[in-house]
């Protein structure tokens, strides 16, 4: 459980990224950091916070409300995708979801993108084209991973993929699709979590909202109480089904994932799993990952900071001689935003959208580049390796992925959700294909 002091610091981080006056944020950090915090005192000072005058001359627009979200929005219209092609690319995003996944666990919240090359360099792996090799003796200088799994995650010892939360959340969207179809809502996702998922198991803006939800707060309010975590990377990582079951409609594949998201999260929170979601659902039909992007960004706020900084890398990476230049201008801009690379801040969606966008680039139709050059990037790897993994291995279809990174899967998962463990991915794809509604 998150104490208050933590909580509060991280409110006036986030408030601080959505231009609140800095006086103001300093005098309530001091208050914070040198106070003790009885409940009364930390409520008092959420109070106070919430009272903060807006931000003068702000450049966004960034509302929570799924029509004026929409409204905002112009969308771009696809043309159907074949139906004989559905279960192949819900495949091939499954596939390339877990192996990206599995790609990034090791180096998750390890060491930065420097250290991680140097690694990587010293096991003849630079540029990363496969799974993470395990050096032995382990190298001096790289502190060692503190994840119990790591040795199954690295090349040459995967047998299945191993549970995560990554892995969890695309079960749980299918399960939650399953039993209440596309018109589920966000109390429907909230009643699954209670079900299925251990507090502990869940971090961050999930963390927060699963106590609130055993604590009876309604699933309409759950996201924004006392949530300092809700810009931060959780719902973009539970969208990738929901572009999955609507091929070639990135709007009906954004307003799903809002219905998910809008439990836990707000802002640009939210407009990740939109952004996500609407990127997958047009990888079906579009084969050109620049114009993925720009698909998956027509259903989010043009005038929100995600879109402003998914446009920036593309900028980017246009400009720039190699994927290391442009990771440079990426990391800088985020350093300076968000603080990227402190503490836990590397969790925030907008940096490591900009990341999914760079794997995106710079991998155009190789799947290798595009995992590789994501997770080489460091921040929260696993999610970005899934990510990337997913858009272009819907893009690609199952057939047209490398073997290396789909045969150490063995079609199979773990999962600590009950009855899940041990599922065969081509299974999942199968239900997932047969709820998939096709644009008409």
């Amino acid at each position: 459980m998150y104490t208050a002091q933590e909580l509060l610091l991280a409110e006036l981080d986030l408030r601080e990224q959505q231009g609140f006056d800095a006086r103001l944020l300093a005098e309530l950090h001091t208050a914070v950091s040198h106070t003790p915090l009885s409940p009364t005192k930390a409520e008092s000072i959420w109070q106070q916070i919430a009272t903060l005058p807006p931000p003068a001359n702000w450049p966004y627009d960034e509302p929570d409300d799924l029509v004026a979200i929409q409204q905002s929005c112009a969308s771009v219209d696809l043309p159907a995708v074949a139906e004989t092609a559905v279960l192949s690319k819900i495949h091939g995003g499954l596939l390339g979801r877990f192996a990206g996944m599995m790609l990034g666990k090791p180096l998750e919240g390890t060491w930065p993108a420097a250290q991680i090359w140097r690694y990587l360099e010293l096991a003849n792996a630079y540029p990363l084209r496969d799974y993470v090799p395990l050096l032995e003796p382990f190298p001096d200088g790289f502190p060692l991973p503190g994840w119990s799994r790591w040795h199954d995650t690295t090349r040459g010892n995967i047998s299945r993929v191993v549970q995560d939360d990554d892995v969890e959340y695309t079960l749980a969207a299918l399960l939650i699709l399953q039993k209440h179809g596309l018109g589920f809502t966000s109390a429907d996702v909230g009643q699954f979590w209670l079900d299925n998922f251990a507090y502990g198991r869940v971090f961050t803006a999930e963390r927060v909202v699963y106590r609130h939800l055993v604590n009876g707060v309604p699933a309409d309010q759950a996201g924004a109480l006392h949530n300092p975590y809700r810009e931060w990377i959780g719902a973009q990582i539970r969208a990738d089904v929901y572009g999955y079951v609507c091929p070639g409609d990135p709007r009906r594949a954004a307003a799903l994932a809002y219905q998910d998201a809008a439990l836990s999260h707000r802002g640009n929170g939210v407009y990740g799993a939109m952004w996500v979601a609407a990127m997958v659902a047009a990888a079906f039909v579009l084969d050109e990952p620049e114009a993925i992007i720009r698909a998956g960004l027509a259903e989010i706020p043009p005038r929100s900071r995600l879109h402003e900084a998914v446009e920036k890398v593309m900028g980017w990476v246009q400009q720039a001689a190699t994927w290391e230049a442009a990771f440079e201008q990426i990391r800088a801009f985020n350093r300076r935003r968000y603080n990227v690379d402190e503490g836990e801040n590397w969790i925030h969606t907008i940096p490591n959208a900009c990341l999914v966008a760079l794997g995106l680039l710079a991998g155009a139709e190789d799947f290798s580049a595009g995992v590789g050059t994501a997770v080489a990037c460091g921040w929260d790897t696993d999610c970005n390796g899934a990510t990337v993994g997913s858009i272009l291995g819907v893009m690609l279809g199952a057939e047209n992925l490398p073997g290396h990174w789909t045969a150490p899967l063995h079609d199979e998962i773990e999962s600590y959700i009950p009855g899940q463990n041990g599922r065969a991915i081509s299974d999942l794809a199968h239900q997932i294909a047969r709820l998939a509604r096709l644009k008409k």
